[in-house]
C-alpha cells in the first residue's frame, strides 16, 4: 500500500523562489509593470518569469527586467518578482520582494557576483 501523497492537479509556475520564510518584506501595493518595454514573443505576449529582478525606469517610474547593460535604470534592480506576468493588455500592478532569501537555480536569470551587489537585500542561496 503506497500513503505517499501524488499531485492531481498542475498549476503553472507553482515552483517556489524563497529559500527561507523566515525574513521576507514584500512591496507595499506591489509595482507597476511597463508593458511598453517590454518585447512580444511570436505569440504576442509578454511573459515575465516568477523570481525575475525588477529594476524602475529613471523616466517613468515604472518597472522592467533587469538588465545589466542599461543605462535607463534598468541596470540597478531592488525588487524579485513574485508571480509570473502576462503585460500583453498594457501595464500591470503585480506583487514582489523587496527582503528574500530565495534559490538562485530558480530565478531566471544568472546570479552572478553583479547582481549580488546591486540586490543587497535579497540573499542568493
Amino acid at each position: 500500500m503506497n500513503l505517499q501523497p501524488r499531485q492531481r492537479v498542475t498549476v503553472q509556475d507553482e515552483y517556489e523562489i524563497l529559500a527561507s520564510f523566515e525574513v521576507i518584506r514584500e512591496v507595499t501595493n506591489g509595482i507597476t509593470i511597463d508593458s511598453a518595454a517590454i518585447t512580444a514573443d511570436g505569440n504576442g505576449d509578454k511573459i515575465i518569469k516568477k523570481g525575475m529582478p525588477m529594476a524602475k525606469l529613471i523616466a517613468s517610474g515604472k518597472y522592467v527586467p533587469y538588465n545589466d547593460a542599461g543605462a535607463d535604470g534598468s541596470q540597478n534592480p531592488t525588487v524579485i518578482l513574485k508571480r509570473t506576468v502576462n503585460v500583453k493588455d498594457g501595464d500591470h500592478v503585480v506583487g514582489g520582494y523587496e527582503v528574500a532569501k530565495v534559490i538562485s537555480a530558480r530565478i531566471p536569470v544568472t546570479v552572478d557576483d553583479t547582481l549580488r551587489g546591486k540586490m543587497p537585500n535579497i540573499v542568493f542561496a
